[in-house]
């Protein structure tokens, strides 16, 4: 009887737990406003150092637009940002990207051009740059070298002992 109870009790946790886990898992693959902050940061690093305000692509899934507004407006004054879609959005004259979906633009991005994204878009090198909030409020930057190189992008000395490099 004692064993039955616990099996039940397992599957009935197990229950609770999985659509939490599943909400959990894809409210932190993307780039909120406060992480978009912190990456906006990296672009003081840039080599050549960009002018100001830096000109920003913000990169929305079709329909999802309000997203990027959002990320758009907690940017900040040092930023002149735009919102596109992801499916033919125009990146011109961007000196960096927001992937604020899951939108892939790895072949779209301009030599030059910083793509920023959440650490799954970093780590597959697809974005070059994501920043990891920790539960402290601390932010760890990460960098894909070989999106870094392939997109002709560099930081300055400084800025690289900051960075963790997959």
């Amino acid at each position: 009887m004692h064993q039955l109870r616990s099996k039940s009790l397992l599957g009935l946790t197990a229950a609770m737990l999985l659509p939490i886990l599943a909400c959990a898992g894809s409210a932190a693959a993307a780039v909120d406003g406060p992480t978009a902050v912190v990456a906006v940061k990296a672009l003081n690093f840039l080599q050549p150092k960009p002018a100001k305000p830096t000109p920003v692509a913000i990169v929305t899934d079709s329909g999802q637009a309000a997203a990027g507004d959002q990320l758009k407006g907690a940017l900040g004054a040092d930023v002149a940002a735009k919102v596109v879609d992801g499916a033919g959005g125009d990146l011109t004259g961007a000196v960096a990207v927001i992937v604020a979906g899951a939108s892939d633009i790895s072949g779209k991005a301009a030599s030059g051009q910083l793509v920023i994204g959440d650490m799954a878009c970093m780590e597959a090198g697809k974005c070059a740059l994501a920043v990891e909030r920790q539960a402290s409020g601390a932010a760890k930057y990460h960098v894909n070298t070989a999106a870094l190189t392939k997109a002709g992008v560099s930081f300055d000395k400084n800025f690289q002992m900051l960075v963790t490099a997959h």
